[in-house]
């Protein structure tokens, strides 16, 4: 059982992070799924549109918490080496694909953000300035943002020198980019969103 500790807090941040707090902001306040309107995500950006900008950075900061939480828990089971970022991705998918919210939930900046500030600040620290350049420059968030974050696996291996981490911030990007991919599928091609 003592072996199989780190590993379970692997399907826990999974749990954890599809506890949801724009889904829950929103439904408190206004009965409503956040999820019917915008993006159809629950994240910050979406959850902004019911509760304004005192409510973007609540979420934000929430959804980071989460991930923050995963990651340092990671460490504190027992999980080195760059494994604990199995649990950092394991939040973030968890975040995206949330199972008590039928697998409908937002698109992973915010744990991200979170989970990578506990484990590779630099890294992370990087990718946000190469955002913040990018949305100076086109002032297109998204498109910033995942610019960004495309250096992410780099950045991590640059300051873990761990294969197991860049592996695991590798397909927490392709996680968060698959999240967004709405925003590369031009208006005559999208297939017309369901209702949650």
């Amino acid at each position: 059982m003592k072996d199989l500790l780190p590993w379970l807090t692997v399907p826990a941040a999974w749990l954890l992070g599809g506890v949801s707090p724009g889904y829950w902001l929103v439904r408190l306040r206004t009965g409503g799924d956040v999820r019917a309107q915008g993006s159809g995500a629950t994240g910050a950006t979406n959850a902004a549109r019911v509760l304004g900008g005192g409510g973007f950075a609540l979420v934000l900061l929430l959804d980071a918490v989460k991930g923050a939480v995963a990651a340092y828990g990671a460490r504190l089971a027992g999980l080195a080496g760059g494994w604990e970022f199995a649990a950092a991705a394991a939040v973030v998918a968890g975040h995206v694909w949330p199972v008590q919210l039928g697998f409908k939930g937002g698109r992973g900046f915010g744990p991200l953000l979170g989970a990578w500030l506990a484990l590779a600040p630099l890294a992370i620290g990087g990718c946000l300035v190469l955002a913040g350049l990018g949305w100076a420059a086109t002032r297109k968030k998204v498109y910033s943002a995942l610019g960004g974050a495309l250096l992410l696996p780099v950045a991590t291996w640059w300051e873990t020198r761990s294969l197991p981490a860049a592996v695991f911030t590798t397909v927490t990007f392709g996680i968060v980019a698959l999240a967004h991919r709405s925003h590369f599928v031009s208006p005559a091609t999208a297939v017309p969103k369901p209702p949650p």
